[in-house]
């Protein structure tokens, strides 16, 4: 028996595929979407939001610049409005002063001696009053923790400028007098300490007094021996204080309206002697 014939092999044939140009093209291809998208993908999680961020920092770096400017710039010009408020305020209370003072007094008087504004000569229990002696008007006291007034009991003042120049010889205080009802001892009284201290009071009687302003000043000549110009000026409730032309103090009060001018001694804890001289005032 004879094997049958093998069967014949039939020969391999190529399927219609691509070739290999287009292969590698497609591959290449592939390749640059992949890195087109990492691209897009650093550009949109990486890249961009760091340069929003560098943005909005540089932004709000400026603002803060301009803020802080605007700030300083601010406070400048504040600091520079106060600095102009005072100067104009300081320059206005000193301007009252020389307005006050600028024309020809109604009054005014050496205390080289008695004339018709009918300045007290009078003793002091104790020791010590008021007269004229070397040219000047002298008040004094020798009784420790006393004052003694004097007062031009021909004059009446209601709105002034008064001035007097004044010395405390030696001892403790010296002021003016004004708006005063001598035989009630009502009056407002500016005194002057000779350690350089300087205060307004109101007496309601012999015994009773009101302080109304109190202060130390640059422009006091201090201790005895030196002489100090003192000015009160007074315009309804308002009185203005002034030591050697310069403000010193302003004080607001309504309790007398008028009356006579006068000065003072005051013997705190030592025998004062106080020399008063060229007496002015102004009315207003």
């Amino acid at each position: 028996m004879q094997l049958p014939p093998a069967v014949q092999q039939q020969p391999a044939q190529h399927a219609g595929g691509l070739s290999r140009g287009m292969l590698i093209l497609l591959i290449v291809l592939a390749l640059l979407s992949m890195v087109s998208g990492i691209g897009l993908i650093y550009y949109s999680t990486v890249y961009h939001p760091a340069q929003l961020h560098a943005q909005a920092t540089a932004t709000t770096q400026a603002f803060q610049t301009r803020e802080a400017q605007g700030m300083a710039t601010a406070n400048a010009q504040a600091t520079g409005t106060a600095v102009a408020f005072v100067q104009a305020t300081a320059t206005a209370l000193q301007n009252i002063y020389t307005s006050a003072t600028s024309g020809s007094p109604t009054l005014s008087d050496s205390l080289a001696g008695n004339n018709e504004s009918g300045w007290d000569e009078d003793q002091a229990q104790g020791g010590g009053g008021c007269g004229f002696t070397g040219g000047a008007y002298h008040v004094s006291l020798y009784s420790k923790g006393f004052y003694f007034p004097c007062f031009a009991q021909n004059t009446n003042f209601s709105n002034l400028a008064y001035q007097v120049q004044m010395t405390i010889t030696r001892g403790d205080y010296g002021g003016l007098i004004f708006r005063a009802n001598s035989t009630a001892t009502k009056f407002y009284v500016f005194r002057l300490e000779s350690d350089g201290i300087y205060d307004l009071f109101v007496s309601q009687d012999n015994n009773h007094t009101t302080e109304l302003s109190y202060g130390n000043s640059p422009a006091i000549h201090k201790y005895a021996g030196h002489s100090n110009l003192l000015t009160v000026v007074a315009r309804g409730s308002n009185m203005y204080l002034y030591i050697n032309k310069q403000y010193v103090s302003t004080v607001s009060d309504d309790t007398y309206k008028s009356g006579q001018i006068g000065v003072f001694a005051e013997d705190h804890t030592n025998p004062t002697d106080v020399a008063f001289s060229n007496v002015q005032v102004w009315k207003l």
